[in-house]
């Protein structure tokens, strides 16, 4: 109700960047291949232009960061004890493989949101 209240509808956060920025996210962390068809499938929905070319054009230039299991070393509690999402959305924030201005729940920008000791390496543990 919050969200309404304050008039912040999801095609104000569902933008090209945000769908850009979930293929970084899944792309990274070596996430599930079934958010290429997805993501295209919300896009028209919300109305900016992404396909499956989008996607595939964000997964060859996303840097493999987690080695996340099946194909990686790690399973997902291993990435949560070592900062979990927030320490890999900041690490690809300050490499510039996000758009920080993307609005989200909250209302803030993803670079707006407050720090958090879950964003400092190991801070799970």
């Amino acid at each position: 109700m919050e969200l309404v209240a304050r008039n912040l509808r999801p095609r104000d956060i569902v933008t090209r960047e945000a769908l850009e920025n979930a293929a970084t996210v899944v792309a990274a962390s070596g996430g599930s291949t079934n958010a290429a068809l997805h993501l295209p499938a919300i896009a028209p929905r919300m109305r900016p232009e992404f396909d499956l070319f989008d996607v595939a054009t964000i997964f060859k230039k996303t840097p493999y960061i987690a080695d996340l299991k099946p194909g990686g070393r790690y399973v997902a509690k291993d990435m949560f004890e070592a900062g979990g999402v927030p320490l890999l959305m900041k690490t690809l924030l300050d490499n510039g493989f996000l758009h920080g201005d993307c609005r989200t729940v909250t209302g803030r920008t993803i670079a707006g949101q407050p720090q958090r000791g879950a964003l400092e390496p190991g801070a799970g543990t």
